[in-house]
């Protein structure tokens, strides 16, 4: 267990120290890795769907929606009950590394004991997977480069620990092999619904109640 936790440090240490410049890249970056981001794709994905028509753009809503949903039932007692320092808080760290670590985001990391596990990495690797899924080579070649860049930045970042990045990405791979799995099933039970009077009403209601609470349990983690 030592040896992995002095990998992990080494590791935090190797990507903070390369050089920092806070550009417009970067904080775009870190907006695109947060869950406002992925929201506002379930949105437009809903809306192309239904103004064009689309079944792969309204399927991919729905499969974002169920993906963001069960992941955040895991993500926020994690968050809430492990506990874990982050990087620039750790005074301990600080000694052992020999360095100093600052937040480099704030706007997104200042709880500083809710280090484990990364969220940036969790929506990321969840989303883009269920992007690329649906839409094949092309969505890798355009979002597949963000599931690495968000695990190099988080660390680079001084916010999370390397650990921290490969547990994200663990649980978003696993939540989306989930919604994978049960994505026939869940595009039956929905189009079985269409019969009804009243569907698209209660589909934009259902998408309005889910960005209403995610962005309200967004809050109160930043």
């Amino acid at each position: 267990m030592e040896y992995l936790k002095k990998i992990d440090r080494q590791l935090l240490k190797w990507a903070y120290q390369k050089y920092f410049k806070d550009i417009f890249f970067i904080k775009a970056l870190i907006f695109m890795g947060d869950g406002p981001f992925w929201m506002i794709v379930v949105f437009i994905s809903a809306l192309t769907g239904q103004l064009y028509n689309s079944v792969s753009f309204t399927q991919l809503s729905i499969l974002l929606m169920f993906g963001l949903a069960i992941s955040n039932l895991v993500f926020t007692p994690l968050k809430s009950h492990i506990k874990r320092i982050r990087p620039y808080a750790n005074a301990e760290l600080h000694r052992d590394l020999q360095i100093e670590i600052t937040n480099r985001d704030p706007g997104h990391g200042s709880k500083e004991l809710e280090s484990f596990p990364s969220g940036h990495v969790l929506w990321t690797t969840l989303c883009v997977s269920i992007i690329c899924f649906k839409f094949g080579f092309i969505a890798i070649l355009i979002f597949g480069w963000l599931i690495p860049a968000m695990m190099f930045l988080r660390p680079y970042l001084g916010v999370h620990y390397p650990s921290d990045v490969l547990a994200g990405l663990i649980l978003g791979s696993i939540n989306t092999s989930i919604t994978l799995v049960i994505s026939h099933t869940l595009m039956d039970f929905i189009n079985s619904l269409k019969e009804y009077n009243g569907y698209i009403y209660g589909y934009w209601f259902f998408i309005s109640v889910f960005l209403f609470v995610g962005f309200k349990s967004w809050l109160k983690r930043v």
